[in-house]
């Protein structure tokens, strides 16, 4: 059985970093009465952010279906506190977070960290300082920020260039031609828009954004972004009155920092028990972890991945404290819908992630789309009103595949500590 952490200093059986779909999912599930674990839920805003969302936010504020965590969570067994993270120490059990301004040191026994992903901008001069992204909050180049600069421009023929040709980049070029027609909207990738699954999703997707407007531009790399232009690889400009970054996500650096086992995007090396390799009584989650381990199908950022990936740490944590193993973790995921303005691309998986039977296009693939996430949002409501009812409904997984893709993602991963 986990033992319990000394009374002289402010202290938790398990303590939740983020509560984004998997946060909330491994909150509330171990933190079930029954159990009577101290569990503290930290998170830096009070609101729930529907992260497959944040396209329609680039047009109007998005209202939040949970708006205030704290009374979302007040007839549980989970605390939760508005606060930052600032510093984790993984030899000494500890974090570091700042609540109203002052700075707080909280110990664990078994942590879950759960801090999602955000747009990387590293890699390229000027992303950082003159491109937009759809990430959440109200920093200056937010999706927030990214709405207040479309409206600005809106009413003249404004140039909006889109990077990335991923799900991100596709939802981003198609919210914005749908909702602003006038705008010279173009996506420019790094290959192929819409290339990073099968050639029926990538048809459909290029023929919805043709549909729209959006210029399509293949094979440029940008290497720089500058006030008012993208500069490619090849020596092409291309001018804009507003950029949007979506080329790759990653991880918050909080891991690398506190010396745990990462890849090349930050995100913590876990087994198949997803507790850190380097650091067993840190577990992580959804688009903070990365399984390095015979589980099959990449673990694709995804909500329903995440908020499943939420319940196994929790039966995990839950497994450890009682002492008895469970199975591994094995997930994926059974659809894929992207959208694109008013259409979207709706399609099943195999349990490789591969797309298989059909992909649905256009409106109705749209509104099942919009069905499909408030039901993920539901799962975690469900799991609230019955702690213990959801399960990780996966099915047996493939082999582990052998596609190049697939196994560049896994030789990124640095199993050196804090590398």
């Amino acid at each position: 059985m986990t033992p319990s952490l000394g009374s002289s200093q402010e202290s938790y059986d398990v303590v939740v970093l983020g509560a984004g779909y998997a946060g909330m999912m491994a909150a509330l599930r171990v933190g079930r009465r029954r159990l009577g674990l101290r569990v503290l839920l930290v998170n830096r805003d009070e609101q729930f952010v529907e992260r497959v969302r944040l396209q329609e936010s680039m047009v109007a504020p998005v209202k939040p279906r949970i708006a205030s965590l704290s009374g979302y969570l007040r007839r549980t067994n989970v605390k939760f506190i508005r606060a930052r993270v600032l510093s984790l120490d993984p030899a000494q059990n500890q974090v570091t977070v700042e609540e109203d301004g002052s700075p707080r040191v909280i110990a664990f026994t078994q942590l879950i960290y759960a801090l999602g992903s955000h747009v990387d901008t590293d890699h390229v001069p000027g992303a950082l300082q003159h491109a937009f992204r759809l990430d959440p909050g109200e920093g200056p180049r937010s999706a927030a920020a990214l709405r207040s600069a479309l409206h600005q421009v809106a009413g003249r023929p404004a140039r909006v260039v889109a990077v990335g040709g991923g799900p991100l980049s596709v939802e981003a070029a198609g919210e914005a031609k749908s909702r602003w027609p006038d705008m010279t909207v173009t996506l420019i990738s790094a290959t192929r828009a819409g290339d990073f699954s099968s050639a029926k999703v990538q048809s459909v997707l290029r023929r919805d954004l043709t549909r729209l407007g959006v210029e399509l531009v293949d094979n440029e790399r940008i290497t720089e972004v500058k006030n008012d232009e993208v500069i490619s690889s090849s020596g092409r400009h291309f001018p804009f009155d507003v950029c949007i970054w979506s080329a790759g996500m990653r991880a918050p650096a909080l891991a690398k920092q506190a010396g745990l086992a990462v890849d090349a995007q930050h995100r913590v090396v876990v087994g198949t028990d997803l507790r850190s390799v380097s650091h067993p009584a840190i577990l992580a989650v959804g688009d903070s972890a990365h399984p390095n381990g015979p589980t099959g199908a990449p673990f694709r950022a995804s909500a329903l991945a995440a908020a499943v990936s939420g319940v196994y740490a929790a039966e995990q944590v839950i497994a450890q404290h009682e002492g008895r193993p469970i199975r591994p973790f094995s997930f994926s995921t059974f659809a894929q819908a992207i959208a694109v303005g008013r259409f979207a691309a709706l399609f099943p998986l195999d349990a490789n992630d591969h797309q298989i039977l059909f992909v649905m296009g256009g409106r109705a693939a749209r509104v099942l789309r919009s069905i499909l996430v408030w039901l993920v949002l539901h799962f975690i409501t469900f799991e609230r009103f019955l702690p213990g009812v959801q399960t990780w409904p996966g099915r047996k997984r493939a082999p582990p595949p052998s596609s190049p893709h697939e196994r560049s993602d896994r030789s990124n991963v640095q199993l050196k500590p804090g590398q």
